[in-house]
């Protein structure tokens, strides 16, 4: 598998709050790097395809351990923790 390329934390806020506001929750609701993803409809299935995404678009495989309420909370903690992933310090 070729070397993940991880942009840095507030590019990849950024990427995930688009990501999570228009392809996942497909909300209008104003979503910041801190919105709390749970209040806005995150569930399994959204979950499941932000894996999917996650891994295609920069490679990462998140590890069944990591799958937890509070890693998926906000687009923050989710940054968080792809880039902890990627630089192997998770």
């Amino acid at each position: 598998m070729p070397e993940p390329s991880v942009p840095p934390l507030e590019i990849l806020d950024q990427q995930r709050v688009v990501l999570l506001r228009e392809r996942l929750l497909e909300t209008d609701a104003p979503v910041a790097p801190g919105t709390d993803l749970y209040t806005l409809g995150m569930d399994s299935m959204a979950i499941m395809q932000l894996l999917i995404l996650v891994e295609e678009e920069y490679g990462v495989a998140l590890p069944e351990s990591s799958l937890t309420r509070e890693n998926f909370s906000t687009a923050r903690q989710l940054a968080q923790l792809i880039r902890a992933q990627a630089t192997g310090s998770a």
